[in-house]
C-alpha cells in the first residue's frame, strides 16, 4: 500500500524503459466499475490479484469468484 488512502497498482515507465514513478489506485475510486482485458498471458490475472490483496490489506471485504480455477493450487 502505498499510504492508507490509496494501493499500489504498478509502475509507469518512461520511453526508454527506465522506472518513473508509482502509480497508486485511491480507495475512494474502488466502488467504481472496472475493465481488465488482454491476450492470453498478459498479466490479467496477476493484475486482478495485485487490486483484490490490496483492498483486502486496506481492510475493504473482497470476494472472488474462480469459475475457471485460475488462482487455485
Amino acid at each position: 500500500m502505498v499510504d492508507e488512502t490509496s494501493i499500489f497498482i504498478g509502475a509507469s515507465r518512461k520511453p526508454d524503459d527506465s522506472y518513473q514513478r508509482a502509480e497508486e489506485l485511491l480507495l475512494r475510486y474502488g466502488n467504481r466499475h472496472g475493465l481488465v482485458t488482454g491476450a492470453t498471458g498478459t498479466g490479467k490475472t496477476v493484475s486482478l490479484q495485485v487490486l483484490a490483496e490490496g483492498f483486502s490489506n486496506a481492510g475493504v471485504p473482497v470476494f472472488c469468484a474462480d469459475i475457471k480455477g485460475d488462482l487455485s493450487g
